[in-house]
């Protein structure tokens, strides 16, 4: 009897421990895959160098060794191109750094290097344990325009819950570029017509024209009374303040700092306030006194320093007619920040905006807004005039577009309020017409990923 008890109590811890098994096995975390970004990119005549980026689904709590094989079409390696980090025997070792969740790859072209139809195919050949390869295993670069026909549901990396990065996206290259929004201050046009200076409106940026035009003879007491004045106030918005913001259709002749006029003496100062940074709470970049003028070389010179500095910094933008606007840090000096101008048509952004509660537009800060780059137009089709799947080109040679930079702003999601979750719009698409004349239709697909916003999401269709 005793005998029978104990293997019966044995078989019974035995099968406890078999279902404690089963259930650890059956609650483990979800794989981690390593993916490119798309499976193609184009590699234009103008570009010199590009980026790959691998990916992981979610941030590697360890270095993450990958082994890319690279597989050439016409193009040969130190002729035609190069590669950082390099490549040995037709091979690319990579590692995915601890707490971050893609690495990248730079192709340079040599100066033997030509266009036509040369390709390079990346293939990712393995990854440490314990990632696993997903499905965008292989990526092809076409040494040419690459015309995406078909633009898959993308996420924009728009850096999550606190917007950290503006993204640029190209419809014809299938290509996203995301800036960390904090990286510049103010934008200098490039084309030859004008000279123009426009504020960073993804930090709320604000700035005020003082009645002086020597930068060194500005101190606090110029300040008395601006820290409320210039700052965006969303509980109570001012009208008045209008005249600090550039107004966000895009209209250069509507930016808070006036046209730069040729003789420098005429160019007044401003005061600058810088707005706010990346967080949560968002912390205040502080203030600083500026004023631009035109150089020598058909430029510009920025000039700034804090407040009560009794001496400035000069930097120097030079013109270039491939972009549309060049930018300056106060803290790193001129820097590029978005893509030539034919190489993105879109952007989604943290965003200055302007509303209407009843009396008037007023400054307004908005999340998750498309902007339109320079030359591109859109047009809102709603599925109740034509499905999606069932807009044709001919429809969109037809129909009438606007050019103003926030002609998608936020119409294509809901904010959220009061007993009111954010959510994508699912009533509408858009049409895009892009500088070249092809036309995309675009449809937003989500707001958030996994619940977190910042992650935007969208497909698209080449007519």
């Amino acid at each position: 009897m005793k005998m029978r008890s104990t293997k019966l109590l044995l078989f019974v811890t035995l099968l406890a421990i078999g279902f404690s098994a089963c259930r650890k096995k059956d609650a483990v975390d979800p794989d981690v895959l390593v993916n490119f970004e798309t499976n193609a990119q184009g590699f234009t005549a103008s570009e010199d160098s590009i980026y790959i980026k691998v990916k992981l689904t979610s941030a590697a709590t360890a270095g993450i060794p990958v082994e890319i094989t690279l597989t050439e079409q016409g193009v040969a390696y130190g002729s035609e191109y190069i590669t950082e980090p390099a490549a040995v025997a037709g091979k690319i070792n990579l590692t995915i750094p601890t707490g971050n969740n893609e690495a990248s790859i730079k192709i340079k072209k040599t100066k033997n290097a030509y266009i036509g139809d040369e390709k390079i195919v990346f293939d990712i050949y393995s990854s440490g344990i314990p990632v696993i390869i997903g499905t965008t295993k292989q990526l092809a670069l076409t040494f040419g325009q690459l015309l995406a026909t078909t633009i898959p549901n993308t996420t924009l990396q728009g850096g999550g819950a606190t917007y950290g990065n503006k993204v640029f996206f190209d419809l014809s290259g299938n290509r996203q570029t995301p800036v960390e929004r904090t990286t510049w201050d103010l934008g200098f046009y490039m084309g030859s017509d004008d000279f123009r200076v426009i504020l960073n409106s993804s930090v709320n940026m604000m700035v005020k024209q003082i009645n002086k035009t020597d930068l060194n003879t500005v101190t606090a007491a110029d300040t008395v009374g601006l820290t409320n004045e210039v700052s965006y106030n969303q509980a109570m918005p001012s009208s008045t303040q209008l005249a600090y913001i550039d107004y966000p259709d895009g209209d250069l002749t509507k930016t808070a700092i006036a046209a730069i006029a040729a003789n420098a003496a005429d160019n007044k100062v401003y005061i600058v306030n810088r707005g706010n940074g990346i967080g949560t709470p968002a912390p205040a970049r502080g203030w600083k006194k500026i004023k631009v003028i035109r150089n020598a070389s058909g430029g510009y010179t920025l000039q700034h320093a804090d407040i009560a500095s009794n001496s400035f910094t000069s930097v120097d933008i030079a013109k270039d007619a491939a972009y549309n606007f060049k930018y300056a840090s106060f803290e790193t000096g001129a820097i590029s920040i978005e893509p030539k101008k034919t190489q993105w048509d879109f952007a989604w952004t943290y965003f200055a905006n302007v509303t209407n509660f009843g009396a008037g537009e007023v400054p307004y800060l908005f999340q998750d807004v498309i902007i339109l780059n320079r030359g591109v137009g859109a047009v809102k089709v709603m599925n109740t005039t034509k499905a999606y799947d069932a807009y044709t080109l001919a429809e969109a040679t037809a129909a009438t577009y606007s050019t103003a930079q926030n002609a998608i702003g936020s119409d294509w999601r809901i904010g959220g309020g009061p007993g009111v979750s954010p959510a994508v719009r699912t009533d509408r698409y858009y049409v895009i017409k892009d500088t070249d004349g092809n036309y995309y239709k675009v449809k937003f697909t989500a707001l958030t990923d996994g619940g977190e916003r910042g992650k935007p999401a969208f497909l698209a269709d080449k007519l």
